[in-house]
């Protein structure tokens, strides 16, 4: 058996998630100094191809969710903060996760991703309240568009319109989706430009293979208690 299905039957959150939790309510200065220009956004109204049947979803086990969190939570120092605005981000991590349909497959290339940009930042780099929230949603959109069409994707798809509100049917992930699961914390022009500096900062580079997918999870087993 290998390691992405031993962290799937593993525990999972309850389902608990609350639409009135104050997230919406935060208030974010998010901000880049890098920009690529003539990036295509992402219309929900978008053509849907079926690909591969779509399997049924499970939300991320609670240990996967807690690596997360301490993972972006090391991510960078914080500069001293007098009032906080941002979230909590266990249950923003938990909110995005269910609502995107993040497989775990998806959550570990994400986390992969996140090491990469990590290892790109200089050595004085230093993060706001919510860079936390912004290095999640910038690696779940790079990793959920990197899988999508394949058997590891295939948790997101989705055949004919659909709704959030809708829990049985997944979706496939975009920026204006992300946009509207962060309760409009931040606009989709905001996204679109976590994405771009993201990807940037990881210099374009968003293969992963199985190979790597496993040998990341070797290297944190016990974290993961695998």
């Amino acid at each position: 058996m290998n390691f992405i299905n031993k962290i799937q039957q593993q525990q999972q959150h309850p389902n608990t998630i609350n639409d009135n939790h104050p997230i919406s309510n935060s208030t974010s200065s998010t901000s880049s100094d890098e920009t690529i220009d003539n990036v295509d956004n992402v219309d929900d109204n978008d053509e849907k191809t079926t690909i591969l049947p779509a399997e049924s979803f499970k939300p991320l086990p609670s240990i996967l969710i807690d690596f997360f969190a301490l993972t972006i939570c090391d991510f960078l120092p914080m500069k001293r903060i007098e009032l906080r605005t941002a979230p909590e981000l266990m249950y923003f991590i938990q909110k995005i996760t269910y609502h995107a349909r993040i497989s775990c497959h998806i959550a570990v290339v994400a986390l992969i991703y996140i090491d990469r940009c990590k290892a790109a930042l200089p050595k004085n780099a230093r993060g706001d309240q919510d860079t936390a929230h912004r290095i999640l949603i910038a690696s779940l959109l790079a990793a959920s568009k990197f899988l999508h069409g394949t058997r590891w994707g295939s948790s997101q798809q989705l055949e004919g319109s659909h709704d959030m509100a809708d829990e049985n049917k997944p979706c496939w992930l975009t920026n204006q989706k992300m946009s509207r699961f962060c309760g409009n914390m931040y606009t989709l022009h905001q996204i679109n430009e976590l994405e771009r500096s993201f990807l940037k900062l990881i210099q374009y580079k968003c293969w992963v293979d199985d190979d790597q997918v496993q040998d990341y999870l070797v290297q944190h087993r016990q974290e993961l208690l695998l």
